[in-house]
């Protein structure tokens, strides 16, 4: 009996959050995309891809976070913030990722970076409001959300760079460039960056002798994306600060702020 309580707490948030979904019209929005995700899972089972399949099982688990962080914390979690997240996920994962839109649709790697940067910038004002109760001096707070937000986004890269070293993966995706300055290429041993203009191709030579050609300009590894990626995080933390700090300023109340904000459970 202790068991079934437990496990109907468990439960509440969610059940919580589907009569919110309801009143709301966003009840349809959700279960399309918790549909989608699963049957894209069974789709990628079917045609064996490991990668895929493990993409799509993760997105499947990352929906169940909301529900574990309103459980173990015992906090509220906007509906808002919620769809926001489920949107994120799927996005990120299945359609990024299983569906390869970070290639022909560069800005979409932009967009979710910035959303990225937003939403959690406001977990990290929320985490401080919850913790002490709102009495900290709203420069703090500001702060505190804005380095939360920076910090998740530099530990996000460094995954990143992990994966792409350790299981040859090309999460850093690289960048075709025209116009380089390096040290390296510096013979007199000094530290003058030697400049490098109007690269049109660059050619490649294999131990086996194989030639690769990039054409169009040199093979940038992962820095214009990775320092991209940070910048528009970083964005999207700045754009918070500005809707968070009129939700301090105006005691907690402020229509779109409101909508990213978790508060301690009633």
């Amino acid at each position: 009996m202790h068991h079934m309580e437990q496990e109907n707490e468990f439960f509440e948030p969610f059940h919580q959050l589907m009569v919110a979904m309801q009143k709301k019209g966003y009840a349809c929005f959700a279960t399309i995309l918790l549909t989608l995700t699963f049957i894209v899972f069974i789709n990628t089972i079917i045609i064996g891809d490991w990668v895929k399949i493990g993409l799509s099982f993760s997105a499947m688990i990352l929906y169940l976070v909301p529900n574990l962080v309103s459980y173990a914390f015992r906090v509220h979690l906007p509906v808002t913030l919620i769809i926001t997240y489920y949107l994120f996920i799927f996005a990120s994962l299945i359609l990024g990722e299983v569906f390869a839109f970070y290639g022909p649709f560069p800005f979409w790697d932009i967009v979710l970076h910035l959303l990225s940067g937003f939403v959690i910038a406001g977990i990290g004002l929320s985490i401080v409001e919850i913790v002490n109760k709102g009495g900290n001096p709203r420069a703090f707070t500001l702060l505190f959300a804005f380095c939360f937000s920076i910090t998740l986004g530099v530990m996000w890269e460094c995954l990143e760079f992990t994966f792409d070293m350790t299981a040859r993966t090309d999460a850093q995706k690289d960048a075709i460039v025209q116009n380089i300055s390096t040290i390296t290429m510096q013979r007199d041993g000094g530290n003058r960056p030697v400049r490098v203009d109007n690269i049109v191709k660059t050619e490649m030579i294999l131990e086996n002798g194989e030639v690769v050609n990039v054409d169009e300009g040199y093979l940038d590894i992962g820095l214009m994306d990775t320092m991209k990626d940070l910048l528009v995080n970083t964005a999207g933390a700045a754009l918070f600060l500005v809707i968070g700090a009129a939700y301090l300023k105006k005691n907690h109340k402020n229509g779109l702020a409101d909508k990213f904000i978790m508060t301690k459970a009633s």
